[in-house]
Formats: C-alpha cells, structure tokens, sequence
C-alpha cells in the first residue's frame, strides 16, 4: 500500500496555561470557562448543594474529588474558607497540539511508502495477530525489544499476549472501521466521545491534517504488542489535537469505573493539572496503571501527567529510544521510567491505510501493550505488579552510544519483553 507524503505534524507534547493555587485560589477573569476541582467532597451534601455551594455545575463526582465548571464569574469566598483544598484552572482549548515540524525526522509519515505491504492492500490486519503488517515494517524495533520470544513463550503456554485484559486509549479516537481493530475493541457501551458527546468516538478527519490518526496509530502499537487485549476507544482531543481538562478528567474516571486495566495517556502538558492529577489517583485506587509519555521537546523535564510519575508504583513515564537503544533527538529525558522505541513506527490510520510515526507518544502504547503481555505470562498478576516486572526486567542504556549525557535520566532502561519472560 502506497502512502502519500505528507509534511504532516506529529502529535507533540500538548502545551497548558493554567493557574493552580491549592490554598487560595483567585477568582477567574470576568470571562470564559473554568473547572474547580474540589477535594474530598464533603458526602453530606448534594450534587446539587455542592453545586450551589461553590458556584459552579458539577462536571463529575467521585469520593476522591469532585469536578465543577465555572463560567465567567467570581468564586464566593464564603465556599474557599470552607475548603481550602479547591484549585481553579482554565478549561476549554487547555490541550493544545502545536505545528511541529522538523528536519524531517519527526513528524513526516517517512519515506512517503511502505513497500513491505505485499499486495498492496491492508488485508494482512486481519491475518490472526491483527498487526502482522506492523510487526513485519518494524522489524528492527520489535527485536530490540524482545517481542517475538516474548509472544512465542506466552502463545507455548496455549495463551494469547493480553488476552483479557483491557487497555483505554484516551485520544484523538480510533478508526472503528480498521479492519485492524476487527474483534479487538472493548464492548460498544464502553466507549465515550468527549469532544462530541456521544457513543462514537471516531478517529475522524482528513489524514494528513491537525493530529488525524494519531489515536488509530496509538491503539494499533499497543495490540501490536498485546493482541489478545482489548482496546477501549475514548476520544478526548479534536481532529487537531486540542481538548479541555474536563473532557480529560472525566475519560480517566471513565475508564476506570468501565474496567480499564491499563489507561495510555499519549499526551502531556506544560504544567501539572489538579483535575487530571486527581483521577489518575481515582484510577490506580481502582488498580489501574496509568501510562503517559515524556513529550517531544528534546529537552531535560518531562510533560505532566508523565512527570508525576518518576519511580512510582502505579504508572509508568515513557521515552523514546531508536533500534539500537540510543535516546531519540526529540525526546525529553529526566524522570522517566522506562524507554520504548518510537522512531518510524508503522501503525493503522484512518479510511483502511497504515502510516509511519515518530514520538513519544508511539513508545508510550508499546509499554501499555507491554504490561498488558505481562499480565498474562505465568501466573495471573494485576497491572502494577506487572508494570513492576516490566521494571525490573529492563535493560539499561547508560552504556549505549549517545546515551553518555544522560545519566541518571533516561529511567531503568528500555523495556525487555524477552527478559521478562524468560
């Protein structure tokens, strides 16, 4: 199958301007909309006394944290002295995707063709694994990491990589017509547009513009690792990549509460977000492990949520390495937690085409797939033991050529799917 070239931007990190003050807020300008997140909100009170209480429509409640929006006006002092616990952020266009480019690299769809597709059509999606043309293009960077041994051990013990467990990809959706994704998606009543409010959540738009496949490519890599999993398609960003802190806030909690084992978040910011920072927490109570990439940037510091993460238990910060183990040009370094190839990586987009893409937010789907593949070798074990197997069979880069300025910053190493399960 023949791809056109296209000087396509690749999804990058998302930029967010917010204000958070955990102590005393300020009130928001006189105009446009904004979420309050409120913690612990107190059980005694209504949704709607709770609303009233802080001047705001409630967005979400949870036992952890409630999620109001407010729109143009002041907050009542009354309400912060009796929680000071409350953080106001801006809202809407929060998540943005800037126009990335580069010396071509990041952010093209590579040579403009994939030449080892055969009969030049995409039936190979659907030939058992559902990612045999992926498995085939990548072949390079799907040996560094393990994955055949890692398969063949888990399909010898009469078991598929991933099988039942489930995988939120929380994106700009999923092409629900790829024949990739055929028998490979979460039941229907699960999945949640919302950008759109409703029951679809379509990678939709023209290939080639804003951020359009990005989720189709995110959910392919993933069950190109684990294709037994299935993927949970919640669309939270527009066809160019921008979206709103509740629309993020409320697929997180989504996704937990709808059985996600595993959420991947191929996005970022430039600041830490209170409402986001709160489910995430939601989310692991529920034994969910949430996976997010470092961002795009080239430079030291990570994009949140993936800087929160650093070496903790529950959720895992991703960078991208090439084939050979090197650190990736663009990809920042710091706090991370594992490193996964993500230059060039060939995946499904949209209309029944496959494309080419290079970021994080490619390596951070091959580790989600990868806990996924780790929760059904040996004996079954949840999502954060797995994520913490997946750590300590990694093998670190410190001593491969160009990692020697990063010491200490590229995280335990890049995923080993043939240690892990050997």
């Amino acid at each position: 199958m023949r791809l056109t070239r296209s000087a396509f931007p690749l999804f990058t990190a998302l930029l967010l301007a917010g204000c958070a003050a955990p102590t005393a807020p300020q009130a928001p300008a006189a105009s446009g909309e904004y979420v309050m997140t409120v913690g612990t909100p107190d059980p005694a009170l209504s949704d709607a006394q709770l609303s009233a209480r802080y001047g705001g429509a409630l967005v979400i409640r949870t036992p952890r944290f409630a999620l109001l929006r407010v729109t143009g006006r002041p907050l009542r002092s009354a309400a912060l002295e009796r929680a000071p616990d409350v953080t106001v952020e801006r809202n809407t266009d929060v998540f943005r995707v800037p126009n990335f480019s580069s010396s071509g690299t990041v952010g093209l769809w590579g040579s403009g063709t994939v030449g080892l597709w055969g009969s030049g059509t995409v039936g190979l999606w659907g030939s058992g694994s559902g990612a045999s043309a992926a498995n085939t293009a990548n072949y390079a960077e799907y040996t560094s990491i393990g994955l055949d041994a890692a398969q063949a051990r888990i399909t010898a013990q009469n078991r598929t990589p991933g099988a039942g467990v489930t995988l939120a990809v929380i994106d700009t959706g999923v092409d629900l017509n790829h024949p990739a994704f055929a028998g490979r998606l979460s039941p229907a009543n699960t999945w949640k547009d919302f950008v759109d409010n409703d029951a679809l959540p379509q990678d939709q738009g023209q290939m080639g513009t804003g951020a359009v496949g990005h989720g189709s490519e995110v959910a392919g890599l993933s069950l190109t690792v684990a294709p037994g999993a299935r993927v949970m398609p919640l669309r939270v960003l527009d066809e160019q990549g921008g979206g709103d802190v509740d629309d993020l806030t409320q697929a997180i909690v989504w996704a937990a509460d709808h059985g996600a084992n595993i959420i991947n978040l191929s996005l970022g910011a430039g600041e830490a977000v209170e409402a986001v920072t709160q489910a995430i927490a939601y989310a692991n109570s529920l034994g969910a492990v949430v996976v997010a990439s470092a961002g795009n940037g080239g430079h030291e510091g990570l994009d949140y949520p993936a800087a929160e993460f650093g070496l903790t238990s529950n959720n895992l910060a991703v960078g991208s390495v090439n084939h050979a183990g090197s650190k990736s040009a663009f990809s920042q370094y710091g706090p991370l937690t594992l490193l996964a190839p993500g230059e060039g990586l060939v995946g499904p987009a949209p209309q029944n085409q496959a494309a080419a893409w290079s970021g994080t937010s490619m390596s951070t789907p091959l580790v989600a797939g990868s806990v996924a593949l780790a929760m059904t070798h040996g004996l079954a074990r949840s999502a954060a033991d797995s994520a913490e197997r997946l750590k300590g069979t990694a093998q670190n880069m410190g001593g491969v050529s160009g990692n020697a300025n990063y010491t200490g910053k590229l995280g335990v190493g890049r995923i080993d799917l043939d240690a892990l399960t050997r």
